[in-house]
């Protein structure tokens, strides 16, 4: 579907959007298929939620009270946790993230979510942006059980869940840190391993990846790095990334 758009779009892009759109309904590391699958639905129709409509004009969220329009397919912590998460992420605090975690959803079971939850939001607005509808997702998830394992070298910090830092990190991440720098934004998706591995590189060619970041010219896109880091701050701006 990619090829139809009017603008040219490189290949490397095209190959992580498609590497990474095939593991959306794939077993995860702690979530199924289903699990999966019935996530990336959810963040869709999230977009349609009156309740996070109201929440997102009111001066805090946490003041409006209320049921979300769902799908029906995930547990209402998990309903939440998605629907902030694509609507509201700005206003996300420690005590919210504290609250889903008691409500049912793991620290694991969360950064798979959270990561799933922004690929299929990044995916769906590069589509919108290049004038295509959205990718179709598949009808069932694929079969088989997570194995639920977390890393041995994880640690809690520096944020609300545990990471695994480069020094203490095993196989499960393979050569995840030699590709690219250990900032603390690098690191928070390592709780899960698999989950890092598949959101990092998509990510990379949506933005740019290791060691073009730190290189103000020389990169070859259709905009100039002045022009992609204005843009970069004012949708960061605009969404309220304090990062």
């Amino acid at each position: 579907m990619i090829d139809t758009s009017p603008l040219t779009v490189r290949d490397d892009l095209k190959s992580a959007l498609t590497q990474a759109w095939s593991e959306v309904a794939r077993t995860g590391d702690w979530l199924s298929g289903e699990q999966r699958l019935a996530i990336a639905n959810e963040a869709r129709n999230a977009w349609q939620c009156k309740l996070c409509q109201r929440r997102k004009e009111a001066l805090s969220p946490y003041a409006i009270k209320g049921d979300h329009d769902h799908l029906g397919a995930l547990p209402n912590a998990w309903v939440e946790a998605v629907h902030r998460i694509v609507t509201d992420s700005g206003r996300i605090t420690e005590s919210w993230y504290a609250s889903t975690i008691a409500a049912g959803i793991t620290e694991d079971e969360f950064i798979e979510l959270l990561s799933l939850v922004t690929i299929v939001t990044g995916a769906d607005t590069f589509m919108g942006a290049v004038g295509l509808p959205p990718l179709m997702l598949p009808a069932t998830g694929e079969q088989g059980a997570p194995p639920r394992r977390r890393p041995g070298g994880a640690k809690m910090g520096p944020g609300w869940t545990p990471t695994v830092a480069p020094e203490d990190a095993g196989p499960e991440l393979g050569d995840f840190y030699e590709t690219g720098p250990a900032a603390y934004i690098r690191r928070a998706l390592t709780l899960v391993p698999g989950e890092a591995n598949r959101f990092w590189p998509l990510l990379n060619q949506l933005y740019l990846g290791n060691p073009l970041r730190v290189e103000l010219e020389g990169v070859e896109r259709a905009i100039s790095r002045a022009q992609m880091e204005f843009i970069a701050t004012r949708t960061s701006a605009y969404l309220d990334c304090f990062y």
